[in-house]
């Protein structure tokens, strides 16, 4: 049986029934913070925490929204609310904070960092322009800094509780935006930078698969080695979906659009989270 409650900060500022993370009735707290792969504010309205499973009772406050990326969550002055929910005056004693970050930086740079080969094509690099893309990754690191800095900073009433992030996994450039009612609404993304920068087609993959391949290797690198920051845990998710057919436009495999796993791919990147939260909790 699952036990999880999953409430939106606007819940718990609400008094709503069930929604107080300090209720006796949770063994567990955790604040979920980042963007529409944790989001439960938009579309598609699949995420990953509504695919978590815990034996134990345990409240997940969600603050993400879609597009939202690390360089905005950082920035107090642009999220107000992941800097209340933090405190001792106006949060909660949280157990672990969730995130999904970066995804979109790297996304929202697409269009900057990738470009048409100027010579002959020998590696996905050479579609990349690597000052820009370095930039992007370094923005990122910086913001991951920054949130870890407001977990400890005096004041917090989550000083030294992990954090745990994931790595997102090898997306297919291809024409399928997001759709609301049937409707394109949003993207696509990679592949408008790749056919916008006329890269030839048959090199889209190897391209995606450098840009999300190097971004997983920062976020890891942010876990471990000389740059780990304290109590912060990457979590590998790459090659745990079934990739979605190049040429395709709805979904195809665990891929509901471009950048969305479906559901069933949530929930298989979602049990690898989980599975790392399990570990990191208090018995």
């Amino acid at each position: 049986m699952n036990q999880i409650y999953i409430a939106r900060w606007s819940d718990v500022q609400g008094f709503d029934d069930d929604a107080n993370p300090h209720d006796s009735q949770y063994k567990y707290r955790i604040l979920a913070e980042g963007d529409s792969w944790f989001s439960i504010a938009g579309f598609p309205a699949s995420n990953i925490t509504f695919q978590m499973r815990m034996d134990k009772s345990t409240i997940i406050v969600n603050l993400a929204s879609p597009g939202d990326t690390i360089r905005n969550m950082s920035e107090i002055s642009a999220n107000n609310t992941l800097d209340k929910a933090m405190t001792h005056s106006h949060g909660y004693r949280w157990h672990a904070i969730l995130m999904s970050g970066g995804g979109n930086d790297l996304i929202d740079d697409a269009d900057k960092i990738i470009k048409k080969p100027t010579g002959t094509y020998t590696h996905p690099a050479d579609c990349c322009n690597d000052t820009v893309l370095q930039n992007t990754l370094k923005n990122i690191e910086e913001g991951y800094q920054r949130i870890v800095d407001l977990r400890d900073r005096s004041g917090s009433s989550c000083r030294g509780k992990p954090i745990i992030i994931h790595t997102y996994d090898f997306t297919t450039p291809r024409n399928s935006p997001s759709r609301f009612f049937g409707l394109p609404a949003l993207g696509p993304w990679l592949y408008k930078a790749l056919k916008d920068a006329g890269v030839q087609k048959k090199y889209w993959n190897d391209v995606s698969d450098y840009l999300i391949g190097t971004l997983a290797e920062r976020l890891v690198g942010l876990s471990k080695g000389p740059n780990a920051l304290p109590a912060f845990h990457t979590v590998k998710t790459l090659d745990t979906l079934v990739p979605a057919e190049l040429g395709t436009t709805r979904e195809s495999n665990d891929w509901l659009n471009e950048i969305h796993p479906t559901a069933d791919g949530y929930r298989k990147i979602a049990r690898k989270i989980t599975r790392k939260l399990k570990q990191l909790l208090p018995d």
